[in-house]
């Protein structure tokens, strides 16, 4: 159910002022809110978050069932 609604917010043709769409937005809003708190951390769509690291110092923060990109370095 979740993932047809992400579906519907992504065809709105309305950006925020970065740019950004509605389906995005929800997904940075409910990562923050709730989805960091859950162990495993899990993003909207139900996937895990991971971090990883990049060498030589970089991280990547993402939803591996979407490939969101929640934060990076």
């Amino acid at each position: 159910m979740i993932n047809i609604l992400l579906k519907l917010l992504e065809k709105i043709s309305y950006r925020t002022k970065f740019g950004l769409s509605l389906d995005i937005v929800a997904k940075h809003i409910y990562y923050d809110k709730i989805g960091q708190y859950k162990k495993p951390k899990r993003c909207l769509c139900g996937g895990r978050v991971s971090t990883m690291g990049i060498p030589p110092d970089g991280w990547v923060t993402d939803c591996i069932e979407c490939g969101f990109l929640i934060d990076e370095d």
